[in-house]
């Protein structure tokens, strides 16, 4: 019988709370135990709590999803030999609809009773920011119990800190400055991609930036930046979760535009469109009940999350380049959201990482996401590089005899037709030389084809390697190149082609008995009257008709023709 007094009074005293004991002037205690009871019945009054069992638990806390109405109970003595002006701080006090006080004696006799509504307008004065502070003191070595009731539309967490005034007005500047920072990192992000979005039109950017938008507005207010610096309270700031119910929306429109679902992914394209549809339906309920919203709220995000792991590893086992990054992206957001998850519905600890998981998952996401898009836009301008590329060299295909690598007849007529108007406007000569490889047949009929062919090349590149950069090569026809000459009299067009005569004329090419071979060529030359002439084709008759002079004169020669007047 003694053994089983001794075990009840032992499990008694275990189960009994801690009481936290004040021995210094500068209190700063964020750690330290409190005992809990929820009240299902939401009828039980103070007078009624005091003979309840209560349940030991940490000062920081998450009670889960149905919980909405509880009592915490703290027991704090000063062990110091002065008096004590203490400020009990509950820094999640922006999300309740009421926190009542009960401050009692060693004996539990009730001495002052407080009240705090965060949603009526007469008492958003109680609160600090984000803060409901309750202010009490002890005497020397005097015990009290403070009792906190809660009442919240949904999720109950609380967070207690005890401060002596100096220490609870350092921690009322500085509480909430990293939901800020985290707020204003994704907004900055979120404009910088949205001007993006206004000079590219791409519309990944502007998806991109309406989900970093309503995310990080959700922030701002979850982590109760809006109430601490603006006191912004009530049902107004709640509804910034709107922000988070339709931010799988504009994620699911930016992955559906990225990766090109509807063209690629189409299985994916519509599990992306459930994902929208499943939010909005959420976002619409939430428009007409807000606080039943409110809490099937997760099971909306938690598919939302499970869809989007799924589809980036459907997509990555499909090899596409980009889908690494946002997996990446999504994994980190999805390990630190469902941990926060864990949090929210009460099976992990209060720490940093679970209370913040969310943003923190957000952010780690927003920088990774953020270097996908930049990466897209790099490949996006890599392919409109190369498509460039490819355009202008079908362009020159179609404008260059593929084994000269001159300009053939067709691209000669149009840019030629160009550079007489420039003349004409301009009033500079234009000259045009016609030439052919004299006896070219027998070339081919000696030596073959192929011969010909090398042939051809070496007359090619000796013309390219002579000509001036205003100057217009190209191959006419068989044997036949003509020259049009910018800004040159005839008397200069001859010197040109005389020149052209000697380097070909002094050009040496090796047969296949290794012996040399040398080949001429005869030019004719005409200069195009701009006043008179409309187009090169009656100049280059002239100055067909001076080549054809040079071929009956001996070959190997040049000749030019103005009207009415032939020179040698």
């Amino acid at each position: 019988m003694r053994l089983i007094i001794l075990f009840l009074s032992l499990l008694s005293f275990l189960q009994a709370q801690a009481t936290i004991n004040i021995n210094s002037n500068n209190s700063n205690i964020k750690d330290f135990e409190v005992s809990y009871f929820v009240d299902t019945s939401n009828k039980l009054e103070f007078k009624d709590i005091k003979s309840m069992n209560f349940i030991k638990g940490k000062n920081k806390d998450s009670l889960g999803v149905k919980v909405t109405n509880a009592w915490i109970k703290i027991k704090i003595s000063n062990t110091s030999k002065e008096k004590q002006t203490l400020f009990l701080h509950q820094s999640l006090a922006y999300k309740y609809t009421s926190l009542e006080y009960f401050e009692v004696d060693k004996n539990e006799s009730l001495i002052r009773k407080q009240i705090i509504s965060p949603n009526a307008i007469l008492e958003k004065n109680q609160l600090n920011g984000a803060d409901a502070i309750f202010k009490f003191s002890l005497d020397s070595n005097e015990f009290k119990t403070i009792y906190v009731r809660q009442k919240t539309p949904a999720y109950f967490f609380y967070d207690f800190s005890i401060f002596s005034q100096k220490e609870s007005t350092k921690y009322l500047i500085y509480e909430k400055v990293d939901a800020v920072l985290i707020s204003g990192l994704l907004l900055a992000l979120a404009l910088y991609n949205f001007l993006i979005f206004i000079s590219s039109r791409y519309k990944e950017y502007l998806y991109y930036s309406l989900y970093l938008t309503s995310s990080a507005l959700w922030i701002f207010y979850v982590y109760g930046s809006m109430a601490h610096y603006f006191e912004i309270y009530g049902a107004i700031p709640l509804r910034f979760n709107f922000g988070i119910m339709i931010a799988p929306i504009f994620l699911s429109l930016f992955i559906q535009t990225i990766f090109k679902t509807e063209i690629y992914y189409i299985k994916e394209h519509k599990l992306l469109n459930s994902v929208m549809l499943v939010a909005f339906i959420n976002f619409i309920y939430g428009l007409i009940d807000f606080t039943s919203a409110l809490k099937i709220m997760p099971l909306a995000l938690n598919y939302a999350l499970i869809i989007f792991m799924w589809i980036s590893i459907s997509i990555y086992l499909k090899n596409d380049k980009l889908i690494k990054i946002f997996l990446f992206a999504h994994t980190f957001y999805l390990i630190f959201s469902i941990y926060a998850l864990f949090y929210y519905i009460g099976w992990v600890d209060v720490n940093y990482v679970s209370s913040h998981g969310t943003s923190i998952g957000l952010i780690l996401e927003a920088f990774l996401l953020s270097y996908l898009v930049s990466y897209k836009f790099k490949i996006m301008e890599q392919e409109k590089e190369e498509d460039r590329i490819k355009q202008i060299e079908l362009k020159l295909l179609a404008s260059t005899d593929p084994m000269t690598k001159l300009y053939n007849r067709r691209y000669f007529s149009e840019l030629s037709e160009k550079i007489l108007s420039l003349s004409k406007r301009e009033k500079k000569d234009l000259s045009i030389i016609i030439l052919d490889i004299d006896k070219f047949k027998k070339v081919n009929d000696t030596y073959g084809h192929q011969f010909g062919d090398k042939v051809l090349i070496t007359l090619s590149n000796k013309l390219i390697e002579y000509q001036r950069k205003s100057d217009i090569i190209c191959r006419y026809g068989g044997e036949e190149f003509v020259i049009l000459l910018p800004n040159s009299s005839i008397e200069n067009a001859t010197i040109v082609a005389q020149n052209v005569r000697k380097l070909i004329e002094s050009s040496r090419l090796i047969l296949p008995s290794n012996k040399e071979f040398k080949f001429t060529i005869s030019l004719g030359v005409a200069q195009i009257d701009i006043d008179k002439e409309y187009n090169i084709e009656s100049a280059l008759k002239r100055a067909d008709k001076a080549l054809y002079r040079a071929k009956t004169n001996g070959r190997n020669r040049v000749c030019f023709e103005k009207r009415g007047n032939n020179r040698h």
